[in-house]
């Protein structure tokens, strides 16, 4: 389900002719909800186009052709997608009283060559949502459907020069762009793209 919930017009760059993303950038807004998502975004007067909430749906804050500022540097290049998650893991009864049922909790965790503290992974129906607006999003805009990988074949967990200068097509996390973030952590792009091509 795909719910537009679009936020006001000082939170975003309008566009006027047609724009052509060749990057996808994936982050997690370190919130409970996409409610209080929108409202953290709102008050920042920055945005992402999408959020998925925890129970699988999607909501749309700005329209893809319009610049969402989610991205510093690549905003024009890229479509902003956040996972609600609160990343902490004592958000976890939060999670359990509210009827979402338990988050995984991940622990073996490595961004930017360091091991992160246990954290909150994604619920199997935000994958799955996640995975097919992704989809939609490559035929849309001609994306290639890829993430960066090391030579080895193993995925890239740390800042790609080319992803951070708006240069690369394909799918991203927020911490390909910089070292200063960390989102998200535990998504396994490698093997998403894999399920997708």
């Amino acid at each position: 389900d795909v719910k537009q919930d679009l936020m006001p017009s000082n939170c975003y760059r309008t566009w006027r002719r047609k724009r052509n993303p060749n990057m996808i950038v994936t982050h997690w807004d370190a919130t409970t909800s996409a409610e209080k998502c929108k409202r953290v975004l709102q008050a920042r007067k920055i945005s992402t186009h999408f959020c998925i909430d925890n129970d699988g749906v999607i909501h749309q804050y700005v329209d893809t052709n319009n610049v969402a500022w989610h991205a510093r540097g690549v905003n024009n290049y890229s479509i902003g997608i956040d996972f609600s998650n609160a990343y902490y893991a004592k958000y976890n009864k939060w999670y359990e009283k509210n009827g979402f049922g338990e988050r995984p909790v991940l622990n073996k965790s490595k961004v930017h060559g360091v091991r992160l503290k246990p954290h909150l992974g994604y619920y199997r129906v935000q994958i799955e949502a996640y995975k097919k607006l992704v989809k939609v999003l490559c035929e849309q805009y001609n994306i290639p459907v890829q993430t960066p990988l090391l030579e080895n074949g193993l995925a890239d967990i740390g800042v790609v020069p080319e992803a951070a200068k708006g240069k690369y097509e394909g799918i991203v996390c927020h911490y390909h762009l910089t070292r200063n973030k960390i989102d998200c952590a535990g998504l396994d792009l490698k093997q998403i793209v894999g399920q997708l091509s």
